[in-house]
Parts: C-alpha cells; structure tokens; sequence
C-alpha cells in the first residue's frame, strides 16, 4: 500500500516554532520522495481566522476548537491519508502543557487511520530538584500522555532525545529514536573571506594569514541561564594556551530572551577571549560560518542533545559540540544521529588533553535526506507487517 501521510502539530507559521519547521520540512522531504503529504496546524497563535494553501491547513487557536475540529475533520477526510504523523509538544495546544481540549479532539482524526507520535517534548518536573510546581504540572501532562496513547493506540513511538528515552521507558511506554535534523541548507563552498568579511563588520579583525592561529568557537541560538561560563571555557582556554591559540567566541543567530546572559559573559576573561556578536543571517551565509567555525557551544543539556535543533545545524557542518550542562537525566545515554555521534563532547577533565591532541572535524552532510528515510521506512515496515 502507498504511504499517505498527514502531518499535525500546533503551529505551522514558518520560522515561529522548531516543531513546525520540523513538520514542513519533513513533509517535503517526504514529497520529493514520491508520498503524497499534508500538513494541519491546529493551535496557530499567528493566524487570525484559518489560511488553507496547497497542501496546507493551519487553524488560529483563537477559533473554538469545534470549529477546528470541523475543519480539520473535512480537511483530512478529503485527503484520506492512510497515516497521520503527529509531532508532539504539550506546550503547542496550551500554554501550560495541559492539553485536555486537543486530547477531546485529536483521536476522531485518527480513527480508521494508522498513527506515528513523534514526542519532541513530553511532560516536565522529572528531574532532581524540579520545583513542586513542576512536579504537579508534570504530573498531569503525564497522565494527559497516557490517556493520549490509550485512546489512539499509535504503531509508532518516537522520541528524540535521552531525557524522553529514559521517562517514556520508566512510565512502560516503548518508543524508538528519530533524529531531529537542522534547518540551515550546507552551502556547496566554504568561503573563508567572507566569514572573515562578517567578523570585521562584528568588530573581530583576523587576517586571512592569522586565522589558523585562532580557535573561533560559536554558539547557535539562544543561551540557557544555567550555562556557566568559567566551567565551560576553562579546559578549551587551557588547551589554547598549550598550543598558543587564541579563542574568540560568537553568537550566531536570534538570542531572544538570552540578550543579558550573553552580556554577562561576554564580560568573562576579555584578555583571553575576543567576544563577537553577529546575530540572525540569511541561511547561505549562516550556513557559511557554521562551516567556518573550529568548534561549537551549546547551553543544552547532555540529555536533550538529541531535540536541540542548533545543535542538529552544528553537526551537519561538520562541528564537533561542547557539552557542558549535565542535565537532569542520571546516567544518560547519548542520543542522536549515529553519524553525528563522534561530535558531540562533554566538557570535562579529559577535553583538554582532547583538544590538545587534536580535535577532527567531521564531513558535512544534510541530516533531513536520513531522517526522512529512516521516518519512511519504519512506516513502510508496520505496512509490511499488517
């Protein structure tokens, strides 16, 4: 039987939510691929009333969600995809991740339709030391998830990161790993002269004949608070000093809420790191200087390396990853694409001795081309054995 697929998430206004870009990106993909895709956005906060497009139906959350169930009923009933994939974040349906009016609505789609759930988040509060306010909000996003799947019942579980692994196999729900890919398209060629270009403009002034004797290091996106500064570049300053490198540091892309954290430690050992802030970038020239980067950062934690899609951008230019924050999953494992794995380091006593060494990059290459493989075949794999 051909693969049908209808996608659904919350919102789907390009460039507002990872999820969405995600569930765009992925549905044409698939496309290219041959399989015919639509896609529903059903809690839209940046539409007004409803906008319908080729293949797309995208529903304001302002409307009752009767009305969206209406909608959205006609909309995939006309398509009749034999598959709904729905790429989940509580938080998309309510703003507190209680979801209870979606839960009311979303299994009527599925009925008589076979079922993929891909968790991008699941419920908070399961880490040590979680505020009892999260504890309590967990607790009901928990119970919400398990009503979830007892009413659909879906033959294919996704997770995307070690935290969701471990608590959706704690809570006795099996579930597999889909990579999240990046967003940012590898541009064919390097250009070291208009990276350099892009630093001057950001105040940074390096020759072409000096930059082999810099470290430049980047952050992609925003900067969690609990990031830590001297923790973090202390063994990459370290090893810098051994091998005489200097280290310059910049922020790529939106930081959002991050604009103070990022003054703060910019004021971090300023005679030893040049601090540059080059901000949002058309995608040809973002993609450019994540391929110019020696080595990148990243504020998330060791258990959710998997969902964070900046670190997904990072390693498919080739960028060995700084890990930092623990996270507040004991013993977690490593989750991500099997060919990225080699990337991703934690920052320890043994990066030093690491970065001294020498420290490879890896071979660019786009993650959506596996991920859309891997998200059709194991669809394809249920069809088989139905």
């Amino acid at each position: 039987m051909k693969i049908k697929v209808c996608f659904v998430t919350g919102s789907l206004s390009a460039g507002k939510t990872g999820v969405g870009d995600y569930s765009l990106l992925l549905a044409d993909a698939c496309r290219g691929k041959g399989i015919d895709c639509s896609t529903v956005g059903l809690h839209d906060p940046d539409v007004d009333d409803r906008i319908q497009e080729s293949g797309s139906l995208r529903l304001s959350s302002k409307l009752p969600w009767r009305q969206r169930l209406h909608e959205a009923r006609e909309w995939i009933e006309r398509f009749d995809p034999n598959w709904i994939s729905l790429q989940f974040v509580p938080y998309a349906f309510h703003h507190r991740g209680l979801f209870r009016d979606f839960l009311r609505v979303f299994p009527q789609f599925a009925v008589d339709r076979r079922l993929q759930i891909m968790f991008h988040e699941i419920w908070i509060g399961e880490f040590p030391g979680a505020p009892w306010t999260q504890k309590a909000c967990g607790a009901l996003q928990k119970r919400l998830v398990r009503k979830l799947l007892k009413r659909t019942r879906p033959e294919v579980i996704n997770h995307s990161c070690a935290g969701s692994e471990v608590r959706l196999g704690k809570a006795g729900i099996k579930s597999t790993h889909l990579p999240i890919f990046g967003n940012i398209p590898l541009v064919q060629t390097r250009s070291k002269t208009r990276f350099l270009e892009l630093l001057k403009k950001a105040g940074l002034k390096i020759s072409s004949e000096d930059r082999e004797n810099w470290w430049i290091l980047g952050f992609f996106g925003s900067i969690h608070q609990d990031w830590e500064v001297e923790t973090s570049l202390a063994p990459i300053l370290a090893a810098a000093k051994q091998l005489k490198k200097k280290v310059a540091v910049l922020s790529l892309g939106r930081l959002g809420k991050a604009v103070l954290k990022w003054k703060e430690i910019t004021q971090f050992r300023e005679t030893e790191v040049s601090w540059a802030e080059i901000g949002e970038l058309e995608a040809e020239s973002m993609s450019n200087a994540l391929l110019n980067l020696n080595y990148g950062l990243t504020s998330t934690p060791w258990d959710l390396v998997g969902k964070s899609g900046a670190i997904a951008a990072m390693v498919e230019h080739g960028i060995p990853v700084f890990v930092s924050v623990a996270g507040g999953t004991q013993n977690a494992p490593l989750v991500i694409g099997d060919a990225y794995r080699r990337l991703i380091h934690r920052v320890n006593d043994d990066l030093r001795e690491t970065l001294v060494a020498g420290l490879a990059k890896g071979t660019p290459r786009e993650g959506l081309d596996m991920v859309s493989d891997r998200f059709l075949q194991q669809l394809e794999e249920k069809g088989r054995a139905a």
